[in-house]
């Protein structure tokens, strides 16, 4: 089990058109129960992606589990081709 990471960062790995104005490395920090994009605004439907697994990854979870080993999830809007990657900053 990987400890808990309270703290998770979800970076814009992907952006094919997005009308939203977001680009690839842009990111916005949880920590615990708050939000920080870095004054950057942030697209509110790319964060609704993340948000059903973003508890999920602030538990422990398995090294081997599937959100560790692939840990990219798609913006609902699928013709904007974003692709989000979690990852838990050290």
């Amino acid at each position: 089990m990987l400890p808990p990471c309270p703290r998770v960062r979800v970076v814009v790995e992907r952006a094919d058109a997005p009308r939203c104005g977001i680009r690839v490395g842009d990111a916005v920090t949880v920590d615990g129960p708050g939000l920080s994009t870095g004054g950057k605004p942030f697209c509110p439907m790319a964060l609704m992606a993340v948000l059903p697994v973003l508890g999920m990854r602030q538990n422990p979870i398995p090294a081997d589990d599937w959100l560790v080993r692939k840990p990219y999830l798609c913006c609902p809007d699928a013709t904007e081709g974003v692709v989000l990657r979690l990852e838990a900053p050290r």
